[in-house]
Order: structure tokens, then C-alpha cells, then sequence
């Protein structure tokens, strides 16, 4: 009988493990910037979705940003990634799997906003479902949609991050939308 338990908890146990490693490497991005960035903000249930933002293929990306002024940074995604990763990019936008976020995955479970509507005097963020990927340089990149909406505000954008220890690093936004 104890060793029934034993083998009961161990299967338990790793379950748990497994799951915690496919949130810590799904969720780790939405998790920094939910729970961490935008603290007394409400982050909504539903992912964004790439196709209905206008992002079908890998082509739709704003890949390569060339510095126009002093008030820009170059951007280029290119560089940093070999065929196979905007191979496996390119499937991900195009996978519409995940809809609701897991809120076993989320590290602040109070900041989830159920609601269909704004909440006044709250901020709402809604992100897509991240595209994670380790570029040429080995560096780890996200990339992200993100909406903000504020009673009746709304922006779209779009953001790249680098891994940076158990942080992220801004390397590139851009304004997709806004009201």
C-alpha cells in the first residue's frame, strides 16, 4: 500500500514538473509582462489573434525596420533568424490552438478580467499568444501582440523581446493601431 502512494505521488509530481516546464516556457513572457510591467492593470482572458490582426504569414511581419531618425533604432528580425525559425514562426501565426489563457500557467490569477467590456478606470491588456524562438546569435527573442485599451482608448502593438536572465529585454515596438 505505501508503495502504491509512492508511486501515486512521484506520477504526481512529475505531471506537476511537466506542466510547470510547458508554462515556464509558453507563459514566461505574458507572465513578465502581466504580472510584472503593468501592475495595476487587467489583463484580459482571450489571446489576440494573429490572423484577425492581419498577420497570416511570416512575410506580414515588420521584419526589417531601417533607422529613419534619431528617434528609432534599425530593426532587423532577419538577421536573427535562420530559415528553419521563420519556418516554425510561420506555422505558429498560423495556428489559432490557443484561444483562453491557461490559468494554470499565469502567475496572477487576480489581474484575469473575464468581462467582455471595458472596466472603468482600468486599463485592459490583451496579448497574442507568444512566438518564442532562439535566434542565430543563441539569444532567446518573443514576439508579441499586445492591445491596451483604457475605457475608450485603444493601441495595437507589436513587440520583440530578447531574453535577458529571468527578464525581457525591449529591442523593437511598433504602433499598429490606436484610437
Amino acid at each position: 500500500m505505501i508503495f502504491l502512494k509512492v508511486i501515486l505521488a512521484s506520477l504526481l509530481l512529475i505531471g506537476f514538473l511537466d506542466t510547470k516546464k510547458e508554462c515556464r516556457n509558453e507563459y514566461d513572457l505574458i507572465n513578465y509582462l502581466a504580472c510584472e510591467t503593468n501592475e495595476n492593470a487587467l489583463l484580459d482572458e482571450r489571446f489576440l489573434s494573429w490572423e484577425e490582426s492581419g498577420f497570416n504569414s511570416y512575410s506580414d511581419l515588420p521584419t526589417t525596420i531601417k533607422n529613419l531618425s534619431n528617434s528609432k533604432k534599425s530593426f532587423d528580425l532577419d538577421s536573427l533568424l535562420d530559415e528553419n525559425d521563420r519556418r516554425k514562426i510561420e506555422q505558429k501565426l498560423k495556428s489559432n490552438k490557443h484561444l483562453l489563457i491557461d490559468i494554470k500557467c499565469l502567475n496572477c490569477k487576480d489581474k484575469l478580467n473575464k468581462t467582455k467590456g471595458f472596466v472603468p478606470k482600468k486599463t485592459i491588456f490583451s496579448y497574442s499568444y507568444p512566438i518564442i524562438s532562439e535566434g542565430i546569435d543563441k539569444e532567446i527573442y518573443g514576439i508579441i501582440l499586445e492591445s491596451e485599451v483604457f475605457e475608450i482608448n485603444y493601441t495595437l502593438r507589436l513587440k520583440v523581446f530578447k531574453k535577458q536572465n529571468e527578464s525581457w529585454d525591449l529591442v523593437y515596438q511598433e504602433d499598429l493601431a490606436f484610437s
